[in-house]
């Protein structure tokens, strides 16, 4: 038995033994690798709190690094930069100075990644609507040497479905295909009607003619949570994949993030049992190669998490095993 089954099997012998009051995974943190995690900085902070938005922790919890690493106890981190939220009429508090602002944003997060440069890979956030977003992409890259791109499409509010929007898109995809980058994308837009066109939109007018695709796409392909539109957005993927579209040939996954809900999160409400498995379902129906790890810190940590869908999925010890792989070769 090698080192990650062994380390696995001390979790779910942990998991069976839940009369103690041990920490089901303490083995684990030597072996996550936590591919959904937000920092922000002391501005973005002081912005949100000055528009009314609740924070429950003090702020190094969402600034600190070292704190952060502290608490999710993960070997290493997929850090997320949430410039793209100064652009937003909703998180952004039209405080002007838009580009500056993103800048900033994206600085720190690289001040963030030189402390731990061997443990963190750097996703520079991105609204791919704004006019300097080719050019703020080109900086990270090729300045700050940042490891991928962050889209948000519900805070920037993109529409694939508005030939603008898919223009500007499919720059930013053409780009990262000529040079490699990585992309982890949040999909769902909100819209009440976001679904299979969107999905057939991305992989046909986006993706399909790529040289290079490495996409991560955010919470199992919507905002969080397990609901129809979940299971009809995977849907339109799997059937995607498994007609050998053209789409199957790059790697694109999956992360779990924010999906398996013990708690209600920003206005998505936590699962039921039978939402539990109906996940447990769709997870093995899209196959844990295409699903990844990842918390959404500061919603959940490390090991809260992963003990979380090993019990609530009931998941077997291959599939832990799969869940846990590095599959986007980051």
């Amino acid at each position: 038995m090698n080192k990650l089954l062994i380390i696995v099997f001390i979790l779910l012998t942990s998991i069976a033994n839940r009369g103690s009051n041990s920490t089901p995974i303490q083995a684990s943190q030597k072996l996550l690798h936590d591919n959904h995690v937000h920092i922000m900085s002391p501005q973005l902070i002081a912005l949100w709190k000055s528009m009314g938005i609740p924070f429950s922790k003090a702020d190094p919890y969402y600034s600190d690094i070292d704190t952060i690493f502290n608490v999710i106890k993960a070997q290493s981190l997929l850090l997320i930069s949430m410039a793209y939220v100064y652009s937003s009429e909703e998180f952004g508090g039209n405080s002007g100075n838009v580009g500056s602002k993103v800048r900033d944003e994206n600085n720190y997060l690289a001040m963030a990644k030189s402390k731990h440069p061997k443990k963190i890979k750097a996703f520079y956030g991105i609204d791919p609507l704004q006019e300097f977003a080719l050019t703020e992409i080109e900086r990270c890259h090729n300045e700050l040497k940042l490891d991928g791109i962050k889209l948000h499409h519900n805070a920037s509010q993109v529409y694939l479905t508005e030939a603008v929007h898919l223009e500007k898109i499919k720059a930013i995809f053409e780009y990262a295909s000529n040079n490699r980058i990585p992309i982890l994308m949040h999909f769902d837009n909100s819209h009440r009607k976001f679904g299979k066109r969107d999905v057939g939109l991305l992989a046909d007018s986006v993706l399909s003619g790529l040289e290079y695709v490495n996409l991560q796409i955010a919470h199992f392909g919507t905002s969080g949570g397990f609901n129809q539109k979940t299971k009809e957005t995977l849907d339109a993927f799997i059937e995607l994949f498994q007609s050998n579209h053209p789409i199957s040939k790059h790697t694109i996954t999956f992360d779990i993030s924010a999906v398996c809900l013990d708690k209600d999160a920003e206005g998505v409400s936590k699962l039921t049992n039978k939402d539990f498995d109906e996940l447990a379902e769709y997870s093995r129906k899209l196959g844990f190669d295409r699903i990844v790890f990842g918390t959404d810190y500061p919603l959940y940590r490390g090991e809260e998490y992963l003990n979380l869908l090993i019990t609530k999925l009931k998941l077997s010890e291959e599939e832990v095993i799969n869940l846990l792989k590095n599959k986007n070769d980051l």
